[in-house]
């Protein structure tokens, strides 16, 4: 992707945009896409069966309004215009339990930070996580960036229940929502 990458230009229409960050295996964007078609909508995910999914979801259910990008989700923030998001969904990023391997999760200060800088002003950033330590790594690097406001959320309606979640709760894992607005 080059630099300053305009969605408006990518879907040829002016509309609000969202995106999601991992999209696994598409229910959400899928979901979130068809009870928005007036949105564009763009998901990044390096998961190839993902990405075959959300693609046969598409194809299915004629969803025009997805735009998909195999990349590493960082590289495609860095190329988006500032002030461009309506709103950003983080569902079930991996934890990386392993104190070793905290430097791998997607969801730092300096993810808030980029992530912020992409929001225009009232956008949403929604989160989800079912691993306790992650879920107050989320809190502490979100809290911590003054162009955000939120914090800990209701389960969002619009998010439909994914293997992780499915599997959180046979595991009796507490499933963790976050709800953050982009204030200046």
């Amino acid at each position: 992707m080059d630099p300053a990458v305009n969605a408006t230009e990518v879907f040829n229409r002016q509309a609000p945009t969202a995106l999601e960050i991992g999209f696994g295996m598409g229910q959400a964007l899928v979901h979130f896409a068809g009870c928005h078609p007036q949105w564009n909508c763009i998901g990044v995910d390096v998961y190839r069966p993902g990405i075959g999914s959300l693609v046969l979801q598409c194809e299915q259910q004629s969803i025009k309004n997805i735009r998909i990008v195999e990349s590493d989700a960082l590289s495609v923030l860095e190329c988006l215009e500032d002030n461009s998001i309506e709103l950003i969904m983080v569902f079930f990023p991996d934890p990386w339990p392993k104190k070793h391997h905290h430097k791998r999760r997607l969801v730092t200060p300096a993810f808030a930070t980029l992530a912020s800088s992409k929001l225009n002003l009232g956008g949403r950033m929604r989160l989800a996580t079912d691993w306790l330590p992650y879920a107050e790594a989320i809190l502490e690097a979100l809290q911590g960036n003054p162009e955000l406001h939120g914090g800990i959320s209701e389960r969002w309606p619009l998010r439909p229940p994914t293997k992780f979640e499915e599997r959180a709760q046979r595991l009796r894992h507490c499933v963790q929502d976050f709800c953050y607005t982009k204030v200046r």
